[in-house]
């Protein structure tokens, strides 16, 4: 049994450490979103008229896109991690209530 909580107990650490590594890469996400929104900027500055305004909607529409899809997968990962970590602790309670039974 003590085996059993040791190894529960490092899938629980390993997943706090997923959860730790995905809000590192949603940070960089965010910073990498405002770059390209920069970049969008600096282009509609730097480009005028009708042709611009026009590649530049689609360069937005493009940039919302994989912003969009790109949220909608961190999110899938995150539910799955935090799924993973509540499995875990489940399994935790279970092993230390089983614990507890058998010794009295």
């Amino acid at each position: 049994m003590e085996t059993e909580r040791k190894r529960l107990e490092k899938q629980l650490e390993e997943s706090v450490n997923k959860r730790r590594k995905l809000e590192d890469i949603q940070i960089g996400l965010i910073q990498l979103n405002r770059d390209k929104a920069n970049i969008l900027v600096n282009f509609s500055e730097a480009w005028q008229g009708q042709k611009a305004d026009k590649t530049m909607r689609k360069l937005e529409d493009a940039v919302e896109a994989e912003w969009r899809e790109t949220r909608k997968y961190v999110n899938t990962l995150e539910d799955e991690i935090i799924e993973e970590k509540r499995q875990i602790r489940i399994q935790l309670e279970k092993l230390k209530e089983n614990a507890k039974n058998g010794a009295h």
